[in-house]
């Protein structure tokens, strides 16, 4: 489970474990972590919990990492069920579109928490029943991962001098990749893409 809140990671992992049905592998509390965590864990566990949210960290920049990692050991990557506070469908597509197997939103209910990860251990894909998530043809497949990845930055209110610092990169070039993504969803100003 990757959240840098102690409280979520202690409770999600009380109520799992409760079940008898699951076991905690692991704990991380940042994208550092959870690094240093996979690349020492033989074999990797078969799902990750993550959270989008990790301070200055976006969550979804680790599901690509995860796999790699694995599959660089020749090991079956984890199957990613993203927890999020924010009930967001163009996070939630963003998070399909980044690999992840899942998404559902930190107000869902314990029975439906324990319905995706079934579903994501069984090999399948989950989305949270009361997310409109629209078809993959809307404007944001199109972008980039680098642009997805500003974009759901933006949806947190982030800064462009926050995005920059976080990508290690200039506010310009935040600014570049931020008039892309204006071009390709149509959206006109910051607001509209929050709405988004």
């Amino acid at each position: 489970m990757i959240d840098d809140h102690p409280l979520v990671r202690d409770g999600i992992g009380k109520r799992l474990e409760e079940t008898g049905r699951f076991a905690i592998a692991g704990e991380a509390a940042s994208l550092a972590q959870a690094r240093s965590l996979l690349e020492t864990m033989r074999p990797p566990p078969a799902l990750i919990i993550l959270d989008i949210s990790l301070g200055t960290d976006n969550g979804l920049s680790f599901i690509p990492e995860a796999g790699a990692i694995c599959k660089a050991r020749g090991e079956k990557p984890p199957a990613i069920l993203v927890y999020s506070m924010y009930k967001d469908p163009f996070l939630a597509q963003s998070a399909l579109k980044s690999g992840a197997s899942g998404y559902i939103s930190k107000s869902a209910d314990r029975l439906e928490l324990t319905a995706a990860i079934d579903a994501l251990l069984g090999g399948g894909r989950y989305l949270e029943k009361s997310l409109d998530v629209p078809d993959r043809t809307t404007a944001w497949t199109e972008l980039t991962r680098r642009e997805l990845e500003i974009l759901t930055m933006i949806k947190r209110g982030l800064t462009n001098r926050q995005i920059a610092d976080a990508l290690c990169v200039s506010v310009r070039t935040v600014e570049n990749h931020l008039g892309h993504i204006y071009l390709k969803t149509g959206a006109v100003s910051r607001r509209a893409l929050l709405d988004m």
